[in-house]
Parts: C-alpha cells; sequence; structure tokens
C-alpha cells in the first residue's frame, strides 16, 4: 500500500507548507485560500508545477490531544468533493 504524504512544515503567516512524498522528495506547497466550511476549516494547497492544471491538496486544520493545532490531509472522496463545490462557488 502506498502511504500518504507527509506534512513537514506548516507556515500560515508565510502561506507556505512543507510536504515529502512517499518517494521522500520534499515540495513546497503555496497555501492559496483558507476555507471554511461548516465550522470546518481547511487550507488549499498548490504546487507551482501544478497550478496549470489545477491539481492541489487539501489539509484539514484539527486540534491534536493536546489542544493545539494540527493538519490532517482530505483524502476522503466525499470530502474532497465538498470543498471544490465550495471552491467553485466562492471563488469563481
Amino acid at each position: 500500500m502506498e502511504k500518504e504524504g507527509i506534512i513537514k512544515v506548516v507556515n500560515e503567516e508565510e502561506g507556505v507548507v512543507l510536504l515529502e512524498d512517499h518517494d521522500g522528495e520534499q515540495r513546497e506547497y503555496e497555501i492559496v485560500t483558507v476555507l471554511d466550511v461548516k465550522d470546518e476549516t481547511y487550507l488549499i494547497l498548490l504546487h507551482d508545477e501544478d497550478n496549470d492544471t489545477g491539481e492541489g491538496y487539501a489539509l484539514k486544520v484539527i486540534e491534536d490531544e493536546k489542544g493545539n493545532k494540527a493538519y490532517q490531509p482530505v483524502v476522503d472522496e466525499d470530502e474532497l468533493v465538498k470543498l471544490q463545490q465550495e471552491l467553485t462557488e466562492n471563488y469563481q
């Protein structure tokens, strides 16, 4: 089973996220928007090379067991569709 990428650094102030893919390669992504949907907050990420295709990542802002801000990749297909609809409605 192919493992998901690993979130290495999230810097919301600078709008940058560093992800490590399953090959161990680190790539920097830009936070293109912060989206609030039904009491949940998401960071929408794009890599410079992916801007033409519009493909990117979504991270859900969560709290860890200590109450600190943490980030979880969105992999649920229904949740991704919901985010895509929200982006289409609000950012066109």
